[in-house]
Formats: structure tokens, C-alpha cells, sequence
């Protein structure tokens, strides 16, 4: 009664397999602490959420970024508990993802297909550019392809498996419901797992169509299966239903969908055949997940997939109901996985269509099987057992095929890819070489300029990376800002990507340039700055400096001054205010506004903060560059310019935040003056 493949595995299968996901293991350990090259935002903000989640932090759905599913984040929170709060564990984390689907994508192969068939989809796998790069990153897709294959696989144990009850035939659902919790368990994965479940109704209905009587055993335990997938996966569905907002991502993704909706099909049709190009092609043009226009697929694994296209198709056509199946469940899944990047475009695919990854591989090998059974050269019939022997030939063409690639991706992923300088930007790999300063010789409280100050970017990278208990970190960006931290002496790091804005460069001339670390040659984001602070005389120098009455916001901020270098100009002329600040409290959400008014409504305004209300540490001072145009139909005359301070969520400016009140009244401070001339 069972209708795939329930023999013991082969010892050759057992060893094939085992040196394959040897290999795999190589592909994704070797060298995992320096490549990639460092860390992006979205890997290190997965790494405090887990370590979070290790210190009591539980939910459903996390909000950082753009919104994202947990299952990832508490699995690698599993692996902290054990080493620690370090990036280590994400990689480790993800590496064991990217083997669990390898072997299952194996096991599932081996029963719906055959050995060789899963022995090669498996060397697929393991040696692919696409999946070593996924089995490296620290994000949260990878799980999806991983619990999707197992699922599968559960379902076509359930789907054969039979016990015999009062004369009947019956199916227990044990097996089913173990598969639903499964498939409901993919929900809290990524994103695309919301269309991925569709695959098992697509079979049934092929059944229902051609095979009557698996449908007529199976409709009712695949039933059993979704329902327990939906009920496990209702807390997520009430969350983001109660939530709408959280969803940001989803807003954006839905834009072509919405056109349609409107009667415009173009951004779709676009999107659509664009994301063709990608299997042999043309791949993702972002540096971050790929090397820019590399396909899935290189030339001859990119024929052979289309060949296995081919032989599912024949497949589902004629030939054994098994194999009718599992071929029309393929080009399901492969289908699923693949839509929402015909949705979206090519952009960011390789996250994107992380869903079809596993099947990906399997038509390649279904290729591979059928030419060495139509050549006469892959099968050697052995009488003894039933079972067949691989001849010398065939297993050295497919070695070499697949070794070939194995080196083509350690080439393209270990010497081009993470030593591209755009990789090294896209991980920050500047701000690790500081974290790794640091922790050699850091002490005390040290301020870091970086392009991406909030919480959620660079300080998460520092917060993976730092393990120098006696320092203690500050964030601003030098562009249009500059912070001293508290305390007699510190230290201040400029990187090559914030340079210090030549406006602020006189408020810190009594700092001393103690080391400048060069990077590589080729390095964008150079060189590393370590500069040596006396806060006590720079604090002086800053006093001098500026001037104005103090004011405290609320008890958040103390305002200290303004410096106003030119404070006569003409219209159309471009003005810097540099405004000093102490911090008395954190704020999350915090934005500077300096205004220009007439007749108490704004002619010109600034609104920006370069040092994250998020993280200020009471103590710290800091100047906060404010920059603006007098308007070309401003009438001569003087035109008080305030200041203020307002909250919006993630600090970015907006027209509606809360103001604060400033200890002289009112929700502005009136500071100077500005004298506008023809």
C-alpha cells in the first residue's frame, strides 16, 4: 500500500551522503568569523534580539526594522545561552538551519524520487554559490527552507503511512498533525511561508483529477495537517491583524500588486519578467546577498535545470502516480518559493525567494538521473539485491561537475565576494576593526562616529562585537554633529564614511589624534580615527566658545549655547547654527528644530539630530549642527531665529511630534537674531 520509496538507505547512499554534507559543513564553518566581513544592521539586530530573549524578552512578532517573524531569533537565542551574546552563535545558528535542510531535502528526494536523485540534489546544496552564501548570514529566511522541507517530508511519511484497523486500511494522524506543526512553525519563519502551504492543496487537487484513490485516502489527514498549521500559526495571524502597522515591509512589497488592483498591470508585468532573467541569467544586482548580476545558477547547472523542468513535466504527464506527484509537488513549490519575487522584482531576490532554494537544485538532478538512465550509464542492474550500482564513469562526471562548482564557489564566495569593498561597507567591517581596537585597548567612555548612530544599526553591530567590559559607548554622527562623553578623559573614533564636518572641526582642537588605523587599500571606509579627549579643557574651550542662557527641556536636555558665525546675510545664502547641549536624561525619539520666523511662523527651519536621544548618558555634551536657507523673498530686516527640541518615532523628523517645554516658557527658546540684507 505505500507508494514511495520505505527501503533502508544503501551503505553507498549512506557514505555519498555523509561526504556531501561533510562538504557542506566545510562550505559554511570554514572561516565563519571573518566572512562575511563583519556584520549588517538586520544580522546584529537578530543578535540582541535573541540575546533578549535569553534575558526574558518574549513575543510573538519582534518589531525592529521593518517587523519580522521570531522563530529564527529564539532558536539562535537557544545557542547564546550556551556561548554567549556573541555573532558567533546567529552564524551557528544559520549554519545548522542551512545542514537541517540539506538532509532533509535528501530524505524527502530518496522517498519521492530515488537515491541518486536526492544524492545529487543534496551535492547541489551543499556546493551552491545561493545556498553557502544563505547558510552563512545571520538572518532569519533561512529557517524557512529548512522547516518547509521538513515538512514535506512528514507529510509524505503521513501520506504512506497505513496500519491495518478492523479490515481496514487506515492512516494514523498522529503523523499528520506532527506535519501540520511543522508547516505551521514555517509562519513564524519569513514572510513568503504565507504562500509555500499551498503546495500540498495543489497536489491534492492533482490527485483529485488523476488519482482518485491517493486522494481518497490522503484529502482527509492533508486537512488534519493545514488546520493544525493554522491553528499553530493563529497567535502570529492575531498579532499582525491586531498590528497592522508592524508590517512595514509588507506596505512596500504590495505597491505592484496595488497598481493592479488600480487596473495597471505594467510595475507586475516588469517585475515579473525581469525576475525570469535570475535562474541563468541575470541575478541580484545587491552587493549585500550576492555578487552583483550572478544568477541562481551558473551555464551548466542552468541547462541542466531547465532540462529538469522538462523531466517533471514528462513525469507528471505519465509514468507513476509516485512520481507524478512529487514532480507536480516540485514545480508547486518551486512556483511558490519563486512568487513573491515575480511580485517584487529582482532586487533583494536572494532573501526573497529563499523559499524555492531547496527545490532549486532538485530539477538539476532530476536531469542528471534521467540522462543516465537514457545514456545506459547510470544504472548497473546488481541481481544479487535488487538495488543498482553507480558505474565509474558517471560517478566521476558528476564528482568533477560538482566539484567544479564547490571550487567555483569557494573562488566566488571566499576571495571575490567578502573581500569586496562594497561587502565590506554593506557589513560594516570598519566598525568591527574599531570594536576590535577597542577591545585590544580600550578603556572608559568612548564616543563613535558612524553614518548609522540609532540603536538599531551600528550600535547593534558594536553591541555583538565588543567585549571589553571597561568601555563604554556613545553615538553621534560628525557630519553635523559632535559628542564628549562625560567624565575627565575619553575617546573619540571617527571613521572615513563620517568625517568631521569642517564646521565642527574648531570645538575639537584640543583633542589629540592618538592613532589612525588604515584599513585596507581598497577599503571606502577609511581610515579609523582614534582620537584622545580632555574633557575638562574641551568643555572649557566649548564654553568659551558658545553663548546664550541655559534652558532645560523638560528635564531631558539642557541647552548651553549658540554659536553663530555669521549672523548677517543675504537672501538665498545658506546659514549654520552649531547649538550646544547636555544631556540629563534619554530620550527615545528625540529631534533638534532650529526656526527662522517672521511674524511667529517659520520662513526657514532645520529639523535633525545626529546624536540619538535613544542613547544619550546624562553627562554627555554635545553640538548639534543646524543648517538652513533664507528664502529668496525674505524682506530685510531681523528675523529671531528658536530652538526646541519635539519626539517622533525613530528620531526622524516629522510635522506633527510632541514638543517639549523649555524651563523658560513655552515649547520654543528664543536664542539670537539673524539680520538679513538685500
Amino acid at each position: 500500500m505505500k507508494d514511495f520509496d520505505t527501503a533502508v538507505p544503501s551503505s553507498k547512499y549512506r557514505l555519498w551522503l555523509l561526504l556531501i554534507l561533510l562538504t557542506a559543513v566545510f562550505l559554511r564553518l570554514y572561516a565563519i568569523t571573518d566572512a562575511p566581513p563583519g556584520l549588517t544592521h538586520d544580522e546584529a539586530d537578530h543578535g540582541i534580539t535573541a540575546w533578549g530573549i535569553v534575558n526574558g524578552l518574549r513575543g510573538v512578532y519582534f518589531t525592529i526594522g521593518y517587523g519580522r517573524e521570531p522563530l529564527y531569533d529564539y532558536a539562535a537565542a537557544g545557542v547564546m545561552a550556551l556561548i554567549g551574546p556573541t555573532y558567533l552563535a546567529m552564524r551557528v545558528t544559520a549554519v545548522s538551519f542551512s545542514l537541517i535542510m540539506i538532509a532533509g531535502m535528501a530524505a524527502w528526494t530518496r522517498r519521492a524520487f530515488d537515491e541518486p536523485t536526492a544524492l545529487l540534489t543534496a551535492a547541489g546544496l551543499a556546493v551552491g554559490f545561493w545556498p553557502v552564501m544563505a547558510g552563512r548570514q545571520a538572518l532569519r529566511s533561512i529557517a524557512l527552507p529548512a522547516l518547509f522541507v521538513l515538512a514535506a517530508l512528514l507529510w509524505q511519511e503521513a501520506s504512506g503511512k497505513w496500519q491495518v484497523a478492523g479490515g481496514k486500511w487506515k492512516r494514523p494522524a498522529g503523523a499528520f498533525v506532527l506535519a501540520g506543526l511543522v508547516l505551521g512553525a514555517t509562519f513564524y519563519t519569513y514572510i513568503p511561508a504565507r504562500a509555500l502551504w499551498g503546495v500540498f492543496p495543489a497536489v491534492l487537487l492533482l490527485a483529485a483529477w488523476r488519482q482518485r484513490t491517493f486522494f481518497a485516502r490522503a484529502w482527509r489527514g492533508t486537512a488534519v495537517m493545514l488546520l493544525v498549521a493554522f491553528i499553530a500559526a493563529l497567535p502570529l495571524v492575531n498579532y499582525l491583524i491586531s498590528h497592522p502597522q508592524v508590517e512595514v515591509r509588507i506596505d512596500e512589497l504590495s505597491v505592484p500588486l496595488t497598481a493592479v488592483a488600480d487596473g495597471n498591470f505594467r510595475p507586475l508585468l516588469d517585475n515579473a519578467l525581469a525576475s525570469l532573467r535570475l535562474f541563468t541569467v541575470e541575478g541580484d544586482g545587491t552587493w549585500r546577498y550576492n555578487i552583483p548580476g550572478r544568477p541562481f545558477l551558473q551555464p551548466i547547472l542552468g541547462v541542466l535545470f531547465y532540462a529538469g523542468l522538462v523531466v517533471a513535466v514528462v513525469q507528471i504527464g505519465g509514468g507513476k502516480a509516485r512520481l507524478a506527484r512529487a514532480a507536480f509537488l516540485a514545480l508547486a513549490w518551486l512556483l511558490a518559493g519563486f512568487a513573491p519575487v515575480l511580485v517584487t522584482g529582482p532586487e533583494l531576490s536572494m532573501t526573497q525567494a529563499i523559499g524555492m532554494q531547496p527545490v532549486l537544485y532538485l530539477f538539476p538532478a532530476l536531469a542528471l538521473a534521467a540522462l543516465g538512465r537514457i545514456t545506459g550509464l547510470f544504472f548497473v542492474k546488481n541481481q544479487a539485491n535488487g538495488r543498482f550500482a553507480w558505474p565509474r564513469f558517471y560517478v566521476v562526471m558528476v564528482v568533477f561537475l560538482f566539484g567544479a562548482t564547490a571550487v567555483t564557489t569557494y573562488r566566488d564566495y571566499f576571495m571575490t565576494w567578502a573581500n569586496a569593498p562594497e561587502v565590506r561597507v554593506q557589513y560594516e567591517a570598519t566598525m568591527v576593526a574599531a570594536m576590535g581596537y577597542l577591545n585590544a585597548y580600550g578603556m572608559g567612555e568612548t564616543a563613535v562616529s558612524t553614518i548609522t548612530p540609532h540603536i538599531y544599526h551600528s550600535p547593534a553591530v558594536a553591541q555583538l562585537t565588543l567585549h571589553n567590559e571597561a568601555v563604554s559607548l556613545h553615538w553621534f554622527d560628525a557630519q553635523r554633529s559632535l559628542l564628549l562623553p562625560a567624565g575627565a578623559e575619553s575617546t573619540v573614533i571617527m571613521p572615513g564614511f563620517t568625517p568631521l564636518s569642517p564646521t565642527l572641526a574648531g570645538y575639537l582642537e584640543t583633542a589629540v589624534l592618538a592613532e589612525s588605523l588604515p584599513m585596507r587599500p581598497d577599503d571606502l571606509d577609511k581610515p579609523l580615527d582614534i582620537y584622545h579627549v580632555d574633557g575638562d579643557a574641551m568643555r572649557a574651550a566649548w564654553v568659551s566658545q558658545f553663548e546664550g542662557e541655559p534652558a532645560s527641556f523638560d528635564g531631558y536636555v539642557e541647552f548651553l549655547g549658540y554659536d553663530l558665525p555669521t549672523a548677517t546675510v543675504r537672501r538665498g545664502e545658506v546659514v549654520q547654527v552649531a547649538t550646544l547641549w547636555r544631556v540629563e536624561r534619554p530620550l527615545d525619539g528625540a529631534v533638534l528644530f532650529t526656526q527662522v520666523l517672521q511674524d511667529g511662523i517659520p520662513i526657514a527651519q532645520a529639523d535633525r539630530l545626529d546624536a540619538p536621544g535613544a542613547s544619550w548618558q546624562s553627562g554627555d555634551w554635545f553640538i548639534q549642527l543646524h543648517e538652513f536657507t533664507v528664502p529668496t523673498t525674505a524682506e530685510p530686516g531681523d528675523y529671531p531665529i528658536v530652538i526646541g527640541v519635539y519626539t517622533c518615532p525613530g528620531g526622524v523628523p516629522c510635522p506633527h511630534g510632541q514638543r517639549l517645554s523649555a524651563s523658560s516658557g513655552g515649547d520654543t527658546l528664543p536664542i539670537t537674531e539673524l539680520t538679513v540684507i538685500p
